[in-house]
């Protein structure tokens, strides 16, 4: 075989196996098991198994083997049903099954005698049994994610219900790339949360590199514990998302959310509408099939353009200082700031410590003023008060306006292409200005 071809199998094969252990390590997906038995608890092999994904059609198949076992993995959260046929025996049906992210169902199956034209149909949902796993989860799914009023929109702030849950900081808007790890889930983990969304780390230290649109998301998963080798290189606990996709079905949302001063009750209007909050919030989501049963698409937007009336307290020089003079300027303490020359360092040989010279008067001479700091001075404000105590810290207080402009999208494309490949894709963004 040809040395460079030789080279270049072995690199798409490195490749493909560390794109495979990665996606196992990381994925958000589920899987659903059981056993297959007759009446007398003897074991079935060879009974044909198949998952339907009762949103987009998707149809899954297995064969249980000789121990009478079947095994789905990899399944994506939804609503399933499970149908089981044999030869010889009636078919079963097991429908409203209920699969979250990372979750692990175990329906097991007694067949009767007869044939496949009868069939026997369960429609209570069979109970989700998490083994093969140490961690503690707390799941928020789309239905408790849609109907949970938060002003911020910020998903990740979703984990504040699980009862372990803390936040530690103020910020809380989905733009704050603090704001998504700022929450103990218990034991320390306040900033070493592994923060993901369908499967894939979006953490950069501390901060996270994309929020999702609120009204994009499936499910969120708390996990308290997460000792599983999957979530080794956290030193805190593990909030995961999982986006929405597309079904066999057209749908989609719209939402807006405006306030104006002249829609505040009376207490509360002010006369200069200059500073006073103005909020203009919408975007909507469409979910749609390209091929039914095969491919699908889930486009999400938000925008917003917000304005709110905010305070800036802080300390600008005064005439005096900005002039050299600071034969007024006080310390803490009440006594004067002494201003050293900084041409005068010299040792002092019998302490051994390094001494300078004040200024005269505690006055800069302006043939000392660097023509560029100068110009600098100009550019700050005045002092408008007097400022606290002696001190004359913030001697300055304006009134001004916070402006948020932040936009949201993501396009997520989900494609069946049979039994074993199943392939999405994703490009999401989201921008702001803030001043």
């Amino acid at each position: 075989m040809n040395t460079n071809l030789s080279r270049q199998l072995a690199v798409v094969s490195a490749v493909l196996l560390l794109a495979g252990s990665l996606l196992t390590a990381q994925s958000y997906r589920a899987r659903i098991s059981g056993l297959v038995t007759d009446q007398t608890q003897a074991v079935v092999a060879g009974a044909t198994v198949t998952l339907l994904n009762v949103h987009t059609g998707v149809k899954t198949v297995r064969q249980t083997n000789e121990t009478g076992l079947y095994l789905f993995d990899l399944v994506d959260p939804g609503t399933y049903t499970l149908t089981v046929e044999l030869t010889g025996f009636n078919r079963f049906v097991q429908e409203n099954i209920a699969v979250q992210m990372r979750g692990d169902v175990t329906i097991n199956v007694t067949l009767q005698p007869g044939t496949v034209q009868e069939s026997i149909t369960v429609s209570e949902s069979p109970v989700a049994v998490q083994f093969n796993s140490a961690a503690k989860d707390f799941t928020i799914d789309a239905r408790l994610a849609a109907e949970i009023p938060r002003i911020d929109r910020n998903p990740f702030k979703l984990t504040l219900l699980a009862p372990s849950a803390v936040n530690t900081r103020g910020e809380m808007m989905p733009f704050h790339s603090w704001a998504a790890n700022s929450v103990d889930l218990g034991g320390g983990t306040n900033l070493k949360n592994d923060l993901q969304v369908d499967g894939s780390p979006i953490g950069i230290g501390h901060k996270n590199t994309y929020p999702p649109n609120i009204d994009a998301v499936q499910e969120v998963v708390v996990s308290q514990n997460p000792v599983d080798a999957e979530s080794g290189h956290s030193a805190g606990g593990l909030i995961s998302l999982t986006l929405k996709s597309g079904t066999n079905e057209w749908h989609g949302t719209a939402f807006y959310l405006g306030r104006y001063p002249w829609l505040n009750a009376i207490a509360d209007r002010t006369r200069n509408v200059r500073i006073a909050t103005r909020q203009h919030m919408m975007g909507g989501t469409l979910g749609n099939p390209i091929l039914r049963n095969r491919l699908f698409n889930f486009f999400s937007l938000e925008y917003w353009k917000v304005r709110a009336p905010g305070s800036l307290v802080t300390t600008v020089p005064t005439a005096l200082e900005r002039d050299g003079d600071f034969s007024r300027s006080y310390n803490i303490d009440g006594g004067i700031r002494t201003i050293y020359d900084p041409w005068t360092t010299r040792l002092d040989p019998a302490t051994g410590r390094f001494l300078r010279t004040p200024f005269a008067g505690n006055v800069v001479p302006r043939s000392r003023f660097d023509s560029f700091a100068s110009g600098l001075l100009k550019q700050f404000w005045d002092p408008n008060n007097p400022g606290d105590n002696i001190t004359g810290v913030n001697n300055f207080k304006v009134g001004l306006i916070n402006t948020w402009d932040y936009y949201n999208f993501s396009d997520r494309v989900d494609y069946h292409i049979n039994d074993n490949w199943k392939v999405y894709g994703r490009v999401s963004r989201y921008h702001t200005d803030n001043t």
